[in-house]
């Protein structure tokens, strides 16, 4: 079980994107991440928040609670809803080799997010959405 040293609940809404990017940054900055991995996160961070802002609450008011911590050189975040039960790992693989006109529509966003972090899960707990994302920010 992942140690959260940080915490964060903001509005499941797209105008709060910048404040918890900001509120990342910081955090990442003081951990000494190395810009790939930032940039990485940064992108996954987006995606997932934005989604969330977007579907989980069929436009009604929620919120989203983001957790942030470490273990050596890896980070592991938890973004927690209490939005309609979604697992985005459920959702087919996208098929990159199809021609742009054969591909389905959707998947790109959690296809980046399974290739940008080292390990991704998802679990419904106590009706809540809990997806978790782990990246090693630091050289080892």
């Amino acid at each position: 079980m992942a140690v959260f040293d940080h915490e964060l609940m903001v509005s499941a809404s797209v105008d709060e994107l910048n404040r918890l990017v900001d509120w990342i940054d910081e955090i990442l900055e003081a951990e000494s991440c190395v810009i790939k991995a930032h940039s990485h996160v940064a992108i996954v961070v987006e995606e997932i928040f934005v989604n969330i802002a977007r579907y989980a609450y069929n436009g009604l008011e929620g919120t989203v609670l983001v957790r942030l911590g470490f273990e050596g050189p890896r980070m592991i975040m938890q973004f927690e809803d209490s939005g309609t039960a979604f697992n985005p790992l459920e959702y087919l693989e996208l098929d990159t080799k199809a021609g742009i006109d054969q591909r389905r529509i959707g998947g790109m966003g959690i296809y980046l997010v399974r290739k940008m972090m080292d390990e991704v899960s998802y679990a419904r707990v106590d009706d809540k959405n809990v997806f978790t994302i782990h990246k090693t920010i630091r050289e080892v």
